[in-house]
């Protein structure tokens, strides 16, 4: 709930009120909480403005938390709220020009939201936009071949310009050379990084970073899910390309090795977020593309040539980019709309969209896709939430039709 607060009685006699984003700041500040732990506190308190006010006995029971976490938890908690890290996090916030958008508010991207653990927080440098829904991740070795720094300029400058948000790391090689497309273009890019935006990594991208977030320049966003000082440590990349993934319509993998983290985000696109793969081949002797080829061969990437691949791939959104309908004056809001509505669905979601030719019951939809109640209920949230169908009454009916 988005005006809950908590008011904590410090040790000086003051009294201090934490909205919602800053209890979601002073847990993710505090050590031990992971995003899964935040959600689960959020869950079961209703707020985690609430959740600043629990025992270490009520931390204690939360799902896989045991007796001990929970006082580790609340001692991390309080600490938090006793040193100003709060408020020091807030003055960092305010000095870099930085935007935080939670879970639950209207600001926070649709995609995104239906990972299985999207971050609580994201801090943004910039500005995102509703039709950055029609995004394009693009990952590859941060030590590229000339071919690959020129494939991945050459795919994501066309998909920039035909409409797509180019999504990356912001790391060196392939995601450098994606985002200066994207900008050269004049089209728009999310770069996703692995520290906190006060000590942004790496520092020679400094200045690109700038030129994305430029204030008023509506180029994109650099955005992170970790607090403003946060050092760029081995463990944030991985957790960084879920978040490259989640904000995708489909991922492109231009060149990669075949252990690399590239490969990594493309895992997470086709098992976890049930996105589009899709890889750039390369020499058949090259040890760079290898991971390209791995994933082609194995048949979980399509093989792309082009940019009128890319948008093949990426369906009904990608089709109504092909066609020039923004070029016809169709309104981008809508276009990323209708994107998020209809790309990126699970197999039973498109099951059960399709089952809507007109108004139906719950009863009606759990005889014809023969999945439980309980199975068809649970999507017809998601799809409800994503905007693809809508409910009326009792009945249940695809939006458009």
């Amino acid at each position: 709930m988005a005006d809950a607060c908590y008011t904590r009685l410090m040790a000086s006699g003051e009294q201090t009120t934490y909205e919602e984003h800053d209890a979601l700041l002073a847990m993710t500040l505090a050590e031990g909480f992971g995003q899964t732990t935040i959600h689960r506190c959020v869950e079961r308190f209703g707020s985690a403005a609430e959740a600043l006010g629990a025992t270490a006995q009520q931390l204690g029971e939360l799902e896989r938390v045991s007796a001990a976490r929970g006082r580790r938890l609340r001692s991390a908690l309080d600490e938090v709220l006793n040193n100003g890290a709060v408020d020091r996090e807030r003055e960092l916030i305010e000095h870099f020009a930085v935007r935080l958008i939670g879970l639950n508010d209207e600001g926070y991207p649709r995609l995104l939201k239906h990972i299985p653990d999207p971050p609580a927080l994201l801090w943004v440098r910039g500005e995102m936009e509703e039709s950055d829904a029609l995004g394009l991740g693009v990952v590859g070795s941060r030590h590229c071949s000339q071919y690959g720094r020129e494939q991945a300029d050459r795919f994501a400058g066309l998909c920039a310009q035909s409409g797509l948000c180019i999504v990356s790391g912001g790391a060196r090689g392939i995601d450098a050379a994606a985002h200066r497309a994207a900008l050269r273009v004049g089209g728009r890019t999310i770069a996703v990084i692995g520290s906190g935006l006060a000590k942004p990594y790496p520092q020679d991208h400094a200045e690109l970073f700038d030129s994305i977030a430029e204030a008023g320049s509506g180029r994109g966003a650099v955005v992170s899910e970790f607090p403003m000082n946060t050092p760029p440590t081995a463990q944030n990349f991985p957790r960084r390309n879920r978040i490259i993934s989640g904000l995708s319509l489909g991922v492109l993998v231009v060149e990669a090795a075949t252990r690399s983290g590239a490969l990594i985000t493309a895992r997470l696109a086709v098992e976890e977020h049930h996105r589009e793969l899709m890889a750039v081949p390369g020499r058949v002797d090259s040890r760079s593309s290898a991971g390209c080829h791995k994933i082609i061969r194995e048949g979980w990437a399509t093989l792309v040539t082009g940019p009128g691949d890319v948008l093949d791939a990426l369906g009904e959104a990608g089709q109504m980019l092909k066609f020039g309908m923004m070029g016809r004056g169709e309104p981008e809001t809508s276009v990323a709309k209708a994107a998020v509505e209809t790309v990126g669905l699970t197999d039973v979601q498109r099951k059960l969209v399709e089952a809507m030719s007109g108004a139906c019951s719950l009863d009606q939809l759990v005889a014809w896709t023969g999945l439980p109640v309980q199975r068809v209920q649970a999507e017809l949230t998601v799809l409800e939430i994503r905007g693809a169908v809508r409910r009326s009454g009792g009945l249940f009916e695809r939006r458009g039709s």
